[in-house]
Formats: structure tokens, sequence, C-alpha cells
């Protein structure tokens, strides 16, 4: 009986502990399935969750030059922020409280931004293209690649 307990004890510790492990959307779970076909003639922005707790935000504009800018929030602390594939004058910036990330992709090709979040609930992007609302149809979200209703969306 007393293994019994420790081992709950110890169960409901790891939980507590893994903090939002479980609480992101299933919708987000997973990297956008588009095709090369896709991502060749539509400039597109893709956002996922994966299994290591971790969101990304990747570009994609291979036939012609864009630039994508916006903000990304959270309720909680954005931590171990990636950068891939970034060329001159593209950067991601965090902002002091940590719960702000600018960011602005720029050029033809593939951008990729990961991160985590740290106590928070929710997760916000304000999207643009060429200074512009990111269309919504060229917003793909999770592994099935849903769009949003508009170019601001939050993920919780």
């Amino acid at each position: 009986m007393k293994k019994l307990s420790i081992l709950v004890l110890f169960t409901c510790f790891l939980v507590t502990v893994s903090g939002n492990a479980f609480a992101w959307s299933d919708r987000a779970e997973g990297r956008p399935e588009q095709s090369l076909r896709q991502m060749m003639h539509i400039p597109s922005l893709s956002v996922w969750h994966n299994d290591r707790n971790e969101f990304h935000l990747k570009s994609t504009s291979l036939r012609s030059q864009h630039v994508f800018t916006g903000l990304i929030r959270t309720d909680g602390r954005f931590y171990d922020i990636e950068e891939k594939d970034m060329e001159n004058g593209d950067f991601v910036k965090v902002d002091r409280k940590r719960d702000t990330i600018r960011f602005r992709l720029t050029g033809r090709g593939i951008d990729e931004i990961s991160f985590k979040v740290r106590n928070g609930d929710f997760v916000k992007f304000d999207l643009y293209k060429d200074g512009d609302e990111m269309p919504r149809e060229n917003i793909f979200i999770g592994k099935k690649g849903w769009h949003p209703r508009e170019n601001r969306f939050t993920l919780k």
C-alpha cells in the first residue's frame, strides 16, 4: 500500500511539473502536410506544436520575395527561442517580460522560428505579409493544415 501511495504522489508531481505539456489544442499538433507544389506556388506561414512541447512558425516563399512580419504573445513566458535559415534583414526580438515575440522574415525560401511557453494557457498570433494582413487561406495550422478565421488567432 505504501508503494502505491508513493507512486500516486510521484505521478501527481510529474503531471504538475510538466506544466502545459498536455494543454495545447490537438488541432495545432503536428507539422502541416503541405505538398511541395503548394509551397512553390503559395507564399505561406505554417504554425504547429510538436511532441517536444515546441511551437514552430515557418515562412515559405519559393517563387518570389516577400516580407512576413508579426507578433506572437502569451500569458506565460517564451523560452528556448531558436531561429533557423535566417538571412540579412530577418529578426526575432523578445521583450523584457518574455511574453511577446516580434519577428520579420524576408526573402525567398524558408525561414523558421521555434519556441516553448512556460506557465501559459494561450499563444496569440498576429500575422502579416508585405505589410498587409496575411491571407487566412495561406496560414496552415497543425498536421491537417487548417486555416484560422483571420490573420489574428489564438491557440489554447
